[in-house]
This record gives C-alpha cells, structure tokens and sequence, in this order.
C-alpha cells in the first residue's frame, strides 16, 4: 500500500512509523500532513518577516488546523479503545494515550473523554468540529458537562426537545469557549436537576480541607463545595490586599495574604461568636532576652545600619526556646518585629523548672483612645494607593515601637492594613509626616507614589 504514495511526497521521519498498512487514502492523507508541517516550519521561519496583521491570519488559520486535527485525534482513540490493542501495553487507555501521544496525563484523559463522548453521544457535535464550524475546545466543553447522566443523554437526542444536542452545537457556534461553559452547565441543571442534587450531596462527602505544617509554612490542599467556594472567593476579594506601588506580587499571591487578613479578621475582632470564655488570639512565646535583640535589629535597620554579629550559637535552650507560637512553629525574627510593632503584650514569667511565676494583664501598645484617633485622623490605610478600612488595618510606629520616650502617641502612629504593615517591616520602608501627608520612601530613598495619582498627592 506504500506504493500508492505519490512518490515525489516526502515523509520526514518515515522510518520511526511504518504506514505500509494503512489504507492507501489514509496513507496518503498523512503524506499530505507531513508536507503541511513542513510548511509550517517555513511558516516559522518567516514569523519575524511578517506584520501583525499577517501574523494574526497565520494564527488563526493554524488554530484551525490545530482544532480539526485535535478532533480527529480524539475520534482515533475511540477506534483504539474498542479494538482492545492498547491493554496489551498499558492498563489504562489513558495512560497508554499519554506514553503514545507524548503528552500529559490530563491532556489524554480529556481526548479520551472526548473521543468517547463523540462517538457515543454527540454525533452533531464531531460532525461540525470536524467541519472547523466549532472548535476543539467546544467540544470539550460539550463532552465533559452534557453526557453526564442518562437524562441528559435522552435530552441530548430526543427530536421533540428545544435544547436538544443541535442547539447546544448552535450556541456553541455563537459563544466563545467560557461563555458555552456557563450555558452548558446551566442546560445540565435544566436537563437533570435530580444528578446535580446527587452531585451536591457527594460534594458534601468529599468537601475537605487540610492545612499541614511544611518547611517555611502550611501548604494547603482541599476541596470545597460551590456554595462554601463561592462564598470564599467572594470574602477574599472583598479583602484582598491592593497591589502597592511597586509591588511585583502576583493575584494568587495577594490571594494568599488575603486568607490571613479573614483569619486575624476572626481572630482580633472578636468574630468567633460569644460562646468563648476568652477571645481567641494569636499567642506568640519569646524570651525576654530574644525581644532585647530583636529590638536592637529593629532599631539599626531603622537608622540604616547593618548588625554584623557573629554566628549564632545553636544550643539546646535556643532550639527549645527561641520565639515560636504556642504549636512550636519558630517564628522569623522580622515576623515577630512586626507582630510586637501592634500586638497584645501578655507578660507570662517561668521559673528555672518551667512553673508560672507571674501573670502580667495584657496591654495593647496603642490604647483604645489613641487608635480611635489614629483611625478619626487617617480613615483607612494610609499606604500610597491603598483604601482598606480600619477593621482591615493596624497601628504602627512610625518610629520603632522598641523606641519608648513617648513613641506610642497618636503623632507616632499611622493606620496600615495588615498587608501593608508587613510590607513595611519586610521591606524596610521609612514614613513621615510632610506637612498633612504621609510619605514612604523605599530603601533607596525613593519616595512611594500613588499609582492612582501619580504624584504622591494624598490628604491625610
């Protein structure tokens, strides 16, 4: 059957892939693909001769090709899993996919599903994807939210219903790809109301999260259901920190900090509910002698001083009972000058043998009457560019809160949320008071700006 290739087609790495079996049609239409993509490869090479609206015509017409070509893949691996001669190399069709096509695991399983759902229950569907009508990504969107139960199945092909398989193929002509997910998700709950309670149930039972101590922090693992996820990411834009001027921080890293401005939220506000004996808090154990030195870093990184001190010594009292929170977590010393700058001070004294000596009562380093009139003065967080309100913010020092003649004062105090409050003392940023605003400088001595304004223009 090799003989019926036109012979003045070349096949590039023809000999890693024996065709001499294949129909002659077949063969020959991958001949013709061969020669395609060394067409392509001309394509790349002419890619920096080309304008952008040329560039874009080449895109779009590989999109093209790519999406057909995808569809075909996915029907072939229909065609291998009913003939059986993948089990002889792989448990799985999909891990055998992966190894064939050189491609991921997830990649497969979505061809798989794909080539499945096609032959079995979205006739109309391959036939327009195959026609380039719709585009792969269509398709998938189809296969994996529309044949998912029998009652949807039934809808798919029944004549006499409205929203039948053509008119999903219809929309999906219409929609781009993330707008065809929301309508075809919303057809499956019209389809088969009962399957999405079912799935609601089982989302239920497998709804779980786990926090798990890691090297430098948690990691973070679960699943939650669509109300409970919904009213997550909904709590954590509502607080999700703004991107201060200069700050290169990703949206999921942002996101991050967002969970610990709900949880201090909780913690500091006193939301947990009035069942509690106490308020709960955040309980942090440290010497006396590890918050001298502390201060005395703090306070050198302030005047723009270095402390060169020697190597720390390791000894068993310094592992045992250097800074930590009350689960043992050690707690960074730049962490824990932040921490002290605005937090509730609770003297606790050990003796030689671990017993409590003393109980000091506890004491905010800004009183009530002083943050109130921090907050009437500054409104929200004064950080260039930021707006959060007070209930996301805290006082800090304007001068090292270590620093005592007075330094505690409503003068020496601004209102920073708790993201930028740790951007403060991570990155070692100075602020004072020129006339009746704020400004920050970064290390360099270059003052921050309002992104928003662009000049540094904020009324205190």
């Amino acid at each position: 059957m090799a003989d019926d290739i036109p012979p003045d087609v070349s096949l590039p790495r023809s000999g890693q892939r024996d065709l001499s079996h294949l129909p002659a049609g077949v063969a020959r239409a991958l001949a013709d693909l061969r020669a395609a993509l060394e067409a392509v490869g001309s394509l790349t090479a002419t890619a920096t001769e080309l304008d952008g609206r040329q560039a874009e015509a080449v895109a779009v017409e590989l999109a093209d090709v790519m999406s057909r070509a995808g569809v075909t893949q996915a029907r072939m691996l229909a065609v291998v899993e009913a003939d059986g001669i993948w089990s002889v190399e792989s448990r799985s069709l999909v891990r055998w996919a992966a190894r064939r096509l050189d491609v991921s695991v997830r990649t497969a399983q979505a061809q798989v599903r794909l080539g499945r759902a096609l032959r079995d229950d979205l006739p109309l569907t391959a036939a327009a994807a195959a026609r380039g009508e719709i585009g792969v990504e269509h398709a998938h969107v189809l296969a994996a939210l529309a044949p998912t139960s029998e009652r949807r199945r039934t809808v798919l092909s029944c004549p006499d219903v409205e929203c039948d398989e053509a008119w999903l193929v219809r929309q999906a002509e219409l929609n781009t790809v993330d707008d065809l997910r929301t309508i075809v998700r919303h057809w499956a709950a019209a389809a088969d109301t009962d399957a999405d309670d079912r799935g609601y149930v089982q989302a239920c039972e497998r709804q779980h999260l786990q926090v798990s101590p890691t090297l430098g922090g948690y990691h973070v693992q679960g699943f939650l259901t669509v109300d409970v996820g919904q009213a997550l990411v909904t709590a954590l834009e509502a607080v999700t920190p703004v991107p201060a001027a200069g700050d290169t921080s990703t949206a999921d890293q942002r996101r991050a900090q967002a969970v610990g401005v709900l949880a201090n939220l909780v913690l500091d506000k006193g939301l947990a509910g009035e069942g509690r004996a106490s308020r709960p808090r955040l309980n942090v154990l440290v010497s006396y002698e590890t918050l001298q030195a502390v201060t005395a870093w703090a306070v050198a990184r302030q005047d723009g001083f270095t402390l060169l001190a020697a190597a720390p010594e390791v000894t068993a009292d310094s592992v045992l009972h250097g800074p930590q929170f009350e689960d043992g977590t050690p707690i960074p010393r730049i962490l824990l000058d932040r921490l002290a700058c605005d937090g509730e001070l609770n003297r606790v004294i050990f003796g030689p043998q671990s017993e409590i000596l003393d109980v000091g009562r506890a004491e905010r380093t800004f009183t009530r009457a002083r943050r109130n009139a921090i907050i009437a003065r500054d409104r929200h967080c004064r950080f260039p560019g930021c707006s959060a309100p007070p209930t996301l913010s805290e006082c800090h020092h304007v001068r090292h809160w270590a620093r005592d003649h007075g330094s505690t004062s409503v003068d020496n105090g601004i209102l920073l949320c708790w993201h930028h409050h740790g951007y403060v003392h991570a990155r070692g940023i100075e602020i004072h008071r020129q006339g009746a605003r704020w400004v920050f400088t970064d290390a360099a001595g270059r003052e921050l700006l309002d992104p928003h304004l662009g000049d540094g223009d904020d009324c205190a």
